[in-house]
């Protein structure tokens, strides 16, 4: 095991850091109690996100997309936002439209 012997910034930050609030999936929907928003599941077996419109994504992009409208301030927003297919600014963006747009 590699264990640092000096702490950056970023691994302070993290440690101090609350943990990600936790997404639900029942019924083809994914939620969370610190967000309107949501997604639902299609016959196909994509997931809609309802900041995300037009796209049909995988449930792994989906619950990447819920955690960034759970956590937008983290860290890990850029890494989510890439399996999207997006840039951090882009998913803060869609994010930052009211819910049903």
């Amino acid at each position: 095991m590699n264990i640092p012997t000096t702490r950056r910034r970023d691994i302070w930050r993290r440690a101090a850091a609350p943990t990600i609030p936790v997404v639900y999936v029942a019924d083809g929907h994914m939620v969370s109690e610190v967000t309107a928003h949501h997604a639902d599941v299609t016959v196909t077996g994509r997931w809609v996100v309802d900041y995300l419109p037009g796209r049909h994504l995988t449930r792994e992009q989906a619950m990447a997309a819920l955690q960034i409208a759970i956590a937008p301030d983290k860290p890990e927003v850029e890494r989510w936002s890439a399996t999207l297919g997006l840039t951090s600014a882009e998913a803060l963006g869609y994010l930052a439209m009211s819910v049903g747009v």
